[in-house]
């Protein structure tokens, strides 16, 4: 009886230790969240995140709206995400397993049965009962070296995922952008189509009047077949556009979405900061710096390696036919073992892992020195376009306002039978032009603001990220 207390004592901690085990592990893996299922507390915090701050200061609730949609839905984004959860995972575990000592326990237990020459069988019961714990004194600092390069490994991670919310909430920016281009270009091309057939309806009477040609009529309907065509491409460039912002935001891509607001009206450039405050903004560049220090960590890791290693084992346990004899701790037999080993010959492994490191430390700075100048160069790149983009815009506007009042002299005198079916023609054509270009400035000026507030890291009003700061328009 005593026995039997005994064993379901043994079997009740055993469970107890693999229950408070089980508690620590992660639970079932989600799967695709979608935007509109997004909890609010996950949602708030994205939507206040550096990633999505900086679209306030551009004024466009709308795009606003979208952008934050896709920070919580994109797929690619929830697997980035994902990621650097897992390597944050890796690296807490990196720290106990290195920096730890290791404890375990067992318990087993075998019957044999032996035939005899009797009826009667020989039966003998052996149980042993064991407790492990090993720890390696990190007498180099090998184990906190690798420690330390994992952790830096997850930072790296974890700005990575900052750089790609920055990334999507841009790239929706400017699908949104795009959207509107392609709206107002469908418009254009719309209203183009029907300038031409007003002025195909007007050379037919004329044609049928005897005063135009059978040259101007035949002119008249190719100019309105050419505006068919490109009302069918705008329509297809529009399909696709909206196609790609609902790809981003996670929707299904039917193509159904629509902007209903307009291009925001866009303020003088904010100042862009000094450079080097840049490399402490950008999370593309902070990851390339965070994997440059692990880098150099694991230098000296391969070189410790090198070294000799004491570890510390320590074991305990008994054996014996029954629970009685394996659970007597004043019986149990105890062994502590201290040994200090030292790599002699691997055929060159360690010496050849430990220039590698250097070389992949020399990669690693050579990223990090190109990360930074692209950096530099995106914010170069787009402060110089915004003035050229801006002369552009401005020069269309003149443009556009003029090839308006041309083209309404034109109707008038070619109904007046003054001006020519080509002159019209002309200034049909002049100031479709000028329209096309003047939408294509405009866009193509948010857009470049849109990458300039990218490049800076996630916003310009202080030259880079800044939590604190105002966002009251």
């Amino acid at each position: 009886m005593r026995d039997g207390v005994r064993l379901l004592v043994g079997v009740g901690l055993l469970a107890l230790a693999g229950s408070c085990a089980g508690r620590n592990l992660p639970p079932e893996p989600d799967s695709y969240v979608a935007a509109d299922a997004i909890g609010a507390e996950r949602a708030a915090d994205l939507a206040a995140s550096p990633a999505a701050t900086w679209l306030d200061d551009l004024n466009s609730a709308e795009m606003s709206t979208l952008a934050r949609e896709a920070l919580a839905g994109s797929p690619d984004l929830q697997a980035v995400e994902a990621r650097y959860r897992a390597a944050r995972w890796r690296a807490r575990g990196a720290f106990g397993s290195n920096l730890l000592p290791n404890l375990s326990i067992g318990a087993s237990g075998t019957r044999t049965e032996e035939p005899t020459a009797t009826e009667e069988r020989i039966r003998t019961e052996f149980m042993t009962s064991s407790v492990v714990a090993n720890w390696e004194i990190d007498l180099w600092g090998r184990l906190s070296a690798r420690t330390l390069a994992a952790d830096l490994s997850a930072d790296a991670a974890r700005q990575d995922l900052d750089d790609a919310r920055l990334s999507v909430a841009g790239q929706s920016a400017r699908a949104w952008v795009d959207l509107i281009q392609a709206q107002q270009l469908l418009a254009l091309a719309q209203e183009d189509l029907e300038t031409r057939e007003r002025a195909l309806d007007l050379t037919q009477r004329r044609y049928d009047a005897g005063i135009a040609t059978s040259l101007a009529l035949r002119t008249a309907r190719s100019q309105v077949a050419s505006a068919r065509a490109l009302h069918a491409q705008a329509q297809d460039s529009l399909l696709i556009a909206s196609r790609r912002l609902q790809e981003i935001m996670g929707r299904y891509p039917d193509g159904s979405l629509r902007a209903e607001g307009d291009l925001p009206h866009l303020a003088p450039l904010a100042a862009a900061g000094a450079p080097a405050d840049l490399l402490e903004r950008r999370p593309d560049v902070l990851a390339s710096e965070n994997r440059m220090r692990a880098a150099g960590f694991r230098i000296h890791e391969a070189r410790a390696a090198m070294l000799p290693r004491l570890t510390l084992r320590a074991t305990a346990g008994n054996s014996g036919a029954g629970i009685n004899d394996i659970d007597d701790s004043v019986n149990m037999v105890s062994n502590l073992v201290a040994g200090l080993t030292m790599p002699i010959f691997n055929g060159g492994a360690l010496i050849s892992e430990s220039r590698a490191t250097v070389a992949d430390r020399r990669a690693a700075a050579a990223e990090y020195v190109r990360t930074s100048i692209a950096a530099w160069r995106e914010v170069e790149g787009t402060i110089s376009a915004d003035d050229s983009l801006a002369i552009r815009e401005e020069q269309f506007g003149i443009a556009a306002d003029e090839a308006r009042e041309a083209q309404a002299l034109a109707e008038r005198e070619y109904s007046r039978g003054v001006a020519t079916l080509f002159e019209l023609i002309d200034a049909y054509t002049r100031r479709i032009d000028a329209e096309r270009g003047l939408i294509t400035a405009r866009a193509a000026r948010v857009s470049n603001r849109i990458s300039y507030h990218v490049a800076l890291g996630g916003g310009a009003r202080t030259g880079g990220i800044d939590e604190d700061r105002d966002l009251t328009p």
